[in-house]
């Protein structure tokens, strides 16, 4: 028997254990020292792609700090309510395009009206005008319709007269500013002065404030709508004109508004502010243009009425813009006898 042999094999195996335990610890740590330079090396990859000021690497240590930021400050939001005008103290985003994203989507400001309802609005500004809007009233009343006017409020203050026999006459009353300035140039307290003045220049001549406001050229800052929307008012712009204020003709005014109209239109038009010849002219064929292609005449306080309770209205389908078969269906909807 080989005892010789028998004792160095004896020898051996503890010797070739104890190498495989060393062997096994040097590959866990070489793994281990692999996997975490190799995730410090992807959280600071990710850190530069992502450029975020949040992340910072510390290369003496070879960790990731996310260092401490302040949390955003939460935008206040209105709290809906059944009922109008709302009231709001809280801020508006500082971009002026988020700002109008914002009020948009809080039908706050609009550019037009319901989109599945063949319905138009016909509004003037810059009256009133002693010259000017009686006859455009007189048409209005000639021809049934009902529609918006944007005061100046010092002209509302001048002739106040006709201002309540806009009212009387079932038509929306609008702030259109005191003196029609550029308004997104204006500091805030300037903006203040020209709505406020005008507003309760409304309120003396008709009894009560008026609930829009359309800024004079259509000009809007983050200033100017913060004042609005803290003074309840709706904010109206128009995404139909015949830019009768350049006096280009009257069948250029009408050709331009009537191809333009389409549902929930709002069609921009003057009662003052110069010479309105044209536009008075206009009026009569712009009526019974859109008439014709089944639009429904309404005021801006009726378009919005709709345009948060009629979401879900059948729309036209393939039928053509203006057709007698969806102002039936709309009539129906709103349980009104088609005109």
């Amino acid at each position: 028997m080989n005892i010789q042999g028998t004792e160095k094999q004896n020898v051996y195996i503890p010797l070739q254990q104890t190498n495989i335990a060393r062997i096994a610890l040097i590959i866990t740590l070489m793994l281990t020292l692999g996997v975490s330079g190799l995730l410090t090396m992807t959280f600071a990859a990710r850190a530069r792609n992502t450029q975020d000021p949040r992340v910072s690497i510390d290369s003496n240590r070879s960790t990731i700090q996310l260092e401490a930021q302040p949390s955003p400050t939460p935008l206040l939001l209105p709290s809906p309510s059944p009922g109008d005008p709302y009231v709001q103290t809280g801020p508006l985003p500082p971009n002026l395009s988020q700002a109008i994203a914002y009020l948009r989507s809080q039908n706050h400001l609009l550019y037009n009206g319901n989109t599945f309802l063949p319905e138009i609005a016909l509004t003037f500004d810059d009256g009133p005008n002693p010259y000017y809007t009686p006859q455009i009233l007189n048409i209005l009343q000639k021809y049934n319709v009902k529609a918006t006017f944007f005061c100046i409020g010092r002209l509302v203050a001048a002739y106040p007269a006709l201002v309540r026999q806009e009212y009387a006459a079932g038509y929306t009353i609008g702030n259109h500013s005191w003196s029609h300035p550029n308004m997104a140039l204006l500091a805030p307290a300037s903006i203040q002065l020209q709505i406020s003045k005008t507003s309760d220049a409304i309120e003396v001549a008709i009894g009560v404030r008026p609930t829009f406001f359309r800024p004079p050229y259509g000009r809007m800052s983050v200033q100017e709508l913060t004042q609005v929307y803290h003074d309840s008012l709706t904010t109206v712009i128009w995404n139909d004109e015949g830019q009768d204020w350049a006096r280009p003709g009257v069948n250029v005014i009408i050709q331009r508004i009537l191809r333009l109209a389409s549902n929930g239109a709002i069609i921009l038009m003057h009662d003052g502010g110069g010479d309105r010849a044209q536009t008075v002219a206009a009026l009569p064929f712009i009526i019974n243009g859109l008439r014709q292609r089944g639009f429904q005449l309404v005021t801006i306080q009726q378009m919005l009425m709709d345009l948060r309770h009629y979401t879900n209205v059948p729309t036209r389908d393939n039928t053509p813009p203006g057709s007698p078969l969806p102002l039936m269906i709309f009539a129906a909807w709103r349980h009104e006898p088609v005109k």
